[in-house]
């Protein structure tokens, strides 16, 4: 990859940081402009689930944002020796580092690293059926891992801890290097980023944006977006994202 290659890095501000280091080392130009920030959501329901946490089972973690929702409620309710009596499932190794920060050993991560490839992680084993779930997630999740669990046999305890909303400024900031045409490629890591890019560019300008996607969600809410996804990770990591655009950079003309 060379110098050439400008690339925005729009994760949540805080999140962004490991895509940026490795692009920026692999020879790319890169603007950090969070597109999305995350707001915290009411705790009650969580404190409130964790109260009764020692029926819990499984535990399931689908980002770092829910892994750190879960800890602020588990030292407010004082429930940690309960917690850790409980098996973790998450989504991703990142998620999994996440977990184990907190002294919760992951005990399932897929190889697909999404919602379905945990679901059949979790489908393969013998314990589910009959458990009490608890699944701490974005608002607006998909609901493929408690619907998956539920036909299972499971019972799921959904948990809206955090949300994804636009940042005006990262928006606003981005508008302005897209006017300039200082950008050759735009990384996206979820739909809720995909609706935010959404809300800066005019829709007969979508079309005209090299985007580079984390995985098959968060492209297939690009391309009904009407954007043109360029580059997809596989697998889906930050690793793999930034494998997919260096060979992308580096692909005969």
């Amino acid at each position: 990859m060379t110098a050439a290659l400008r690339v925005a890095v729009t994760r949540a501000a805080g999140r962004g940081d490991t895509l940026a280091t490795r692009l920026t080392a692999a020879g790319a130009t890169v603007h950090e402009v969070p597109l999305t920030t995350i707001a915290r959501r009411d705790p009650a329901p969580l404190y409130a689930a964790l109260r009764t946490v020692a029926d819990v089972r499984w535990i399931l973690l689908p980002s770092i944002s829910a892994a750190e929702a879960l800890a602020g409620a588990v030292r407010a309710t004082g429930t940690a020796d309960a917690v850790q009596d409980c098996w973790f499932a998450v989504v991703g190794e990142t998620t999994a580092r996440a977990a184990e920060a907190h002294g919760w050993r992951a005990d399932v991560v897929p190889s697909q690293f999404k919602a379905e490839g945990l679901l059949d992680a979790l489908a393969a084993r013998s314990d589910v059926r009959g458990s009490r779930v608890l699944y701490p997630c974005a608002a607006g999740a998909r609901d493929v891992l408690p619907d998956g669990l539920r036909v299972l046999g499971a019972t799921v305890d959904v948990i809206h801890t955090y949300e994804s909303v636009p940042d005006p400024d990262g928006q606003a900031l981005l508008g302005r290097l897209l006017a300039a045409g200082d950008l050759d490629l735009v990384t996206v890591a979820a739909p809720s980023a995909v609706d935010a890019l959404a809300d800066v560019v005019p829709p007969e300008c979508t079309a005209q944006i090299a985007l580079a996607s984390i995985g098959p969600v968060t492209s297939k809410a690009a391309k009904q977006a009407g954007f043109r996804v360029a580059v997809e990770a596989d697998p889906y990591t930050v690793d793999g994202l930034v494998r997919a655009i260096v060979a992308w950079r580096d692909r005969p003309r």
